[in-house]
């Protein structure tokens, strides 16, 4: 969608503002509700045709665009508004000497809007009175239309109550509809049912819209990519996202047939949402890339340009980038400064998120309120719900819970048919967190089931989408195998009757030329003929079984596909419950102050990630029998030094060759991994001994030693085993662990300990008999 929406001077600022708390709240406002549908590059092209064009009638549709452009440009800049109505009064001078009763009108009705727009309302509700009472009297029918279509999108963005705004549209359509203008009878309707979804009734306006995209196809209308766009967030809303990413591609092709790319930034950004939320998180950050790029180009500042900006802020915090994201919103800022205050909004929350990650808290603290304050500036309250919950967020991992109770209730407070599901979802993930470490267990339960449910909605909404995707390419693959197999028949079928009419023609010339050899050609077209029906016969026993095999190979795909989504919904079960575990013994460390008690604690949850994190690979990659081991065992380390915070004082490498392996030998060595890097962490390196300018080495390697096994390789450069410790006494819970599962997968386990640690392990890929060889130095 496009957040193109004009801000007024003064007074105007809160008529403006519910526009922005739709755009916050279900990211609607298309270039055909507020006007603004030319961008940069087509106003260089109308200024070229106005120096070339002749004052007459082909001249005032380009002066009143020109003046559309700056009147709805995006901003309070008083200087857009007197450039605006310079076109507007060249325009009216030029048809009020044409004496174009309708150009007239239409022109006053923009002046009205200029007048409105530059902090009186009340003279621009008047004056619009005025101008609909000339039309009427005029007899001007598509003059008054217009007016009251104008007014309509004004009263949509001033008055809380839509019923005279309602009114004002179903009365241009009727004009319309009077006047035989089937286009603007129905961008007429269209805008009824955009009404309805700023109400929140999505059932009504996907209705409505359904309604308006088959009236446009019946006249032909070729820009069908606005009303994709609509039903498009529709489906967001609703968590429908099989029928959210059709209409959304649907927009973008019909975009690209019409060679409209007017708001194709703003068509990005909402792909990009959809592919966010179904968990297509890389699709995702694809399309906001291009969404920012192409706000960019017209280098005017937009709402959804700084909201796409803060998204990808945030991908380059997931992949350890802090300082990258606060460069990324800094120059964008710098190079388009923002001029609204929804705009400052946005770029104080995206500026929270980088110091977060950039652990300057106090600072992150005070740009999450800068946020909620100029939203409760500007008493745009729906708009700030991301930001409770972002602020939610950020207090529950300084561990004030109260206060992250509050602002996630606070997010959960608006209107929830207003909300997409995945956002309500997280929050309740967020609030099972809070009354976990509050001690509110029935109240966390609770959350809990509620984000399960959902979760498992959507998910079930992703799955169908996948089986209806691969139902698609089933039934083309089906139908072009019925083509071909048609054209082979068809050509048998010519090859025969061709042959036979050879036959008979041989015949009869044989009667004409030889008389006498009747009997015989007679004999061998009995023969021919019989053989063709032989032929025929086979023909149609073999397409019988091809057939038959066809619906045998089809019923064992969809077999086949069943097993896989099972299985993937079994490991994405158990890797939800190692979850949950997981989460509870945090909750239990809240209770606990003996420090033993915590580390073993601590422990156990780093044991239970390496064993989820394996669930977790499987069931998001494409091969269900084999983990890739390289990722795994990146995550596994990246976690445990972040779990430790040993950021700084420990570097780990982690050089991994593509050594896919069997869930059964990567689940021992996940834990053997866990218990070796722990083990390094807590020994290997005293506090203050290595400084961030010159921390310890963690190092991992896994190799291929041959076609047959593996050798897996953890070292530390750090002060080693004492002197007087015994591998082959020592009974502690880690080593043996190491040893037990060593033992478990027949491996030759061997540890060194005198310059730092070395633990090597070598091990069969093909699991065999339960054997250890292990030997220290």
């Amino acid at each position: 969608m496009n957040f193109t929406g004009k801000r007024p001077l003064g007074k105007r600022v809160f008529c403006s503002c519910k526009r922005v708390v739709l755009v916050c709240l279900i990211a609607l406002q298309t270039t055909a509700t507020t006007g603004q549908n030319i961008n940069r590059q087509l106003v260089n092209r109308l200024l070229v045709q106005l120096q070339k064009s002749k004052p007459d009638a082909t001249r005032l549709p380009l002066l009143l665009e020109l003046g559309k452009f700056h009147i709805y440009k995006p901003g309070e800049s008083k200087i857009d508004l007197d450039s605006g109505r310079t076109y507007l009064k060249e325009a009216k001078k030029l048809s009020d000497s044409l004496n174009l009763l309708t150009w007239q009108h239409e022109v006053e009705s923009m002046l009205v809007i200029a007048n409105m727009e530059g902090g009186n309302p009340e003279s621009g509700r008047s004056q619009f009175s005025a101008l609909i009472s000339d039309c009427q009297r005029t007899g001007d029918k598509e003059g008054e239309a217009i007016a009251r279509f104008r007014l309509g999108i004004w009263l949509r963005n001033v008055d809380p109550d839509y019923t005279n705004v309602f009114a004002n549209f179903r009365q241009a359509a009727a004009i319309y509809k009077a006047v035989h203008k089937s286009e603007q009878e129905i961008t007429s309707l269209k805008e009824i049912a955009v009404t309805h979804l700023y109400q929140g009734d999505l059932a009504i306006a996907e209705t409505e819209l359904l309604n308006v995209l088959n009236r446009y196809k019946a006249i032909h209308y070729p820009k069908l990519h606005y009303t994709y766009n609509l039903l498009s967030t529709i489906g967001r809303l609703k968590g429908d996202f099989n029928k959210g990413l059709l209409y959304g591609m649907l927009c973008l092709e019909s975009m690209n047939k019409t060679a409209d790319t007017t708001s194709a930034a703003a068509f990005y950004g909402d792909l990009a949402r959809i592919y966010v939320e179904i968990g297509n998180h890389q699709k995702g950050i694809e399309w906001y890339k291009k969404s920012l790029a192409a706000w960019r180009q017209e280098r005017l500042p937009n709402f959804a340009m700084y909201y796409a900006a803060g998204v990808l802020a945030k991908d380059l915090i997931d992949q350890k980038k802090p300082q990258d994201a606060l460069r990324l919103i800094q120059q964008l800022v710098k190079e388009i400064p923002t001029n609204t205050i929804i705009q400052k909004a946005c770029v104080a929350r995206n500026l929270a998120y980088c110091y977060d990650a950039l652990k300057n808290y106090p600072l992150a603290e005070r740009y999450y309120e800068e946020t909620l304050g100029w939203y409760a500036k500007n008493k745009i309250f729906e708009a700030s719900q991301q930001a409770h919950q972002d602020i939610g967020i950020f207090y529950f991992n300084r561990k004030q819970f109260k206060k992250a109770d509050y602002h996630l209730h606070k997010a959960l407070s608006f209107l929830p048919q207003k909300n997409a599901l995945s956002t309500v979802r997280d929050v309740h993930l967020m609030l099972f967190k809070v009354d976990s470490a509050q001690g509110n267990y029935l109240s966390a339960i609770t959350h809990y089931r509620l984000h399960k449910a959902l979760n498992d909605s959507l998910f079930n909404e992703t799955k169908s989408k996948q089986i209806s995707s691969l139902q698609i390419q089933y039934d083309t693959q089906k139908k072009e195998q019925n083509i071909t197999l048609l054209t082979k028949q068809s050509r048998l079928q010519q090859s025969e009757l061709e042959h036979a009419q050879t036959t008979r023609n041989g015949i009869i010339a044989g009667a004409i030329l030889l008389a006498g050899l009747l009997g015989v050609s007679y004999n061998r077209y009995r023969l021919k003929q019989r053989s063709n029906q032989l032929l025929e016969a086979k023909q149609i026993e073999i397409n019988q079984k091809n057939q038959s095999l066809e619906q045998v190979l089809g019923e064992k795909e969809e077999l086949l596909a069943e097993k896989e989504w099972m299985l993937k919904e079994i490991h994405h079960r158990v890797k939800n419950n190692l979850q949950v575990i997981s989460s509870l013994l945090n909750a239990q460390s809240d209770f606990l102050h003996n420090s033993t008690a915590l580390a073993a604690i601590r422990e156990s949850q780093n044991r239970v990630h390496a064993m989820a994190l394996i669930h977790q690979k499987l069931y998001q990659s494409k091969n269900m029998a084999q983990v890739d081991m390289a990722d795994y065992i990146r995550d596994i380390v990246d976690y445990l030094i972040d779990s430790f915070d040993r950021q700084h004082s420990i570097r780990g490498n982690v050089a991994v060759s593509v050594v896919p392996l069997d869930v059964t030998l990567a689940t021992p060595l996940g834990l053997i991994i866990n218990e070796a890097v722990t083990n390094s962490l807590k020994y290997a390196f005293p506090a203050g001994a290595y400084p961030p300018h010159s921390p310890g080495t963690l190092t991992i390697s896994l190799t291929p030693v041959d076609q047959l096994s593996c050798l897996l390789t953890i070292s530390d450069d750090g002060i080693g085993f004492p002197s007087d410790f015994d591998v082959n006494k020592s009974n502690t819970l880690g080593l043996t662990m190491i040893k037990g599962l060593s033992r478990q997968i027949g491996g030759q386990l061997r540890i060194d300990g005198h310059h730092g640690v070395q633990i090597r392990l070598q091990f069969g890929t093909i699991k065999k008999a339960a054997r250890t060889v292990w030997s220290s130095t």
